[in-house]
């Protein structure tokens, strides 16, 4: 049957946006970042991630170790249908992730409780008949909330002590590849979701001890397959932590003051209309 599955392109202009905005928020320059990861940030580096930039994978997860913030929190979406047949009648896929019917196809969002967007599914409940094409811009704030850091001694004088992660490639590629297989996906339909060749696609399988043509996983293949897979993005990884440690810059207080929702003032009451 035809499906189509959201897909979530990075938008630049708000990754770069959010980054820009919590430099400012703990008054930070690049050369602040020099240190943060297992690699080191030249400023130029930093300053190229300010005008919508993206990271490699391993900078992009010290990143987020730095600044405590879930990888999905940082990666705005421009999401896109993206048309796949499936081999599976619609018992089958993932029923709790059907946005519903339009005509023939069937449209398949990520979804977590924790953000449902209203949408709920219960056994044997129909699967809905929808009247347009949903649009795909009201899924440009879903955020899956990345993998929940465990902050486990791990807290030294209010700051987030973190060891440098860098990525396993070969037990991810490995992973990934398996969970691709769990969830019944072949390689031209990975390949469709994706945007890559064949060729491609081939490269990302990692031999042990890598190879000349072999190619890294990137952000931009992560994010979209944690939509597709509906897994969080670093559940999809193989992170190992090296023994160097560093603080984070999370400041809970600041945190607070600045994503504290503002209170609405109450609209002044309008005098009583007296008619003659």
């Amino acid at each position: 049957m035809k499906a189509k599955f959201l897909v979530p392109e990075i938008d630049r202009k708000r990754w770069a946006k959010e980054f820009k905005e919590r430099m400012r928020l703990y008054e930070l320059k690049s050369k602040d970042l020099n240190d943060i990861g297992a690699s080191s940030n030249s400023e130029q580096r930093i300053n190229k991630l300010k005008n919508g930039a993206i990271p490699l994978i391993e900078p992009f997860l010290a990143l987020c170790r730095f600044f405590n913030c879930p990888p999905d929190v940082f990666l705005y979406a421009n999401p896109k249908w993206v048309e796949c047949e499936i081999d599976r009648s619609i018992d089958d896929i993932w029923p709790w992730r059907i946005l519903g019917l339009y005509k023939d196809t069937c449209y398949l969002v990520p979804n977590y409780e924790i953000y449902d967007l209203g949408y709920e599914f219960t056994v044997g409940a129909k699967i809905k008949r929808l009247k347009k094409k949903p649009d795909p811009a009201r899924y440009s704030n879903y955020h899956q909330w990345g993998t929940k850091y465990d902050l486990e001694n791990r807290v030294v004088g209010g700051k987030i002590v973190y060891h440098f992660p860098y990525l396993d490639d070969e037990k991810t590629s490995a992973k990934i590849f398996s969970l691709l297989n769990q969830h019944g996906l072949s390689n031209k339909q990975v390949q469709k979701l994706l945007g890559l060749s064949a060729q491609s696609l081939s490269n990302r399988r990692c031999p042990p001890g890598g190879s000349r043509t072999w190619q890294r996983w990137t952000i931009r293949d992560i994010y979209k397959l944690s939509w597709i897979l509906n897994l969080r993005f670093e559940d999809l990884l193989k992170i190992k932590y090296q023994r160097e440690k560093r603080k984070s810059i999370f400041d809970p207080i600041v945190f607070i003051m600045h994503y504290e929702p503002r209170k609405k003032k109450s609209p002044a009451k309008k005098p009583a209309r007296h008619d003659d």
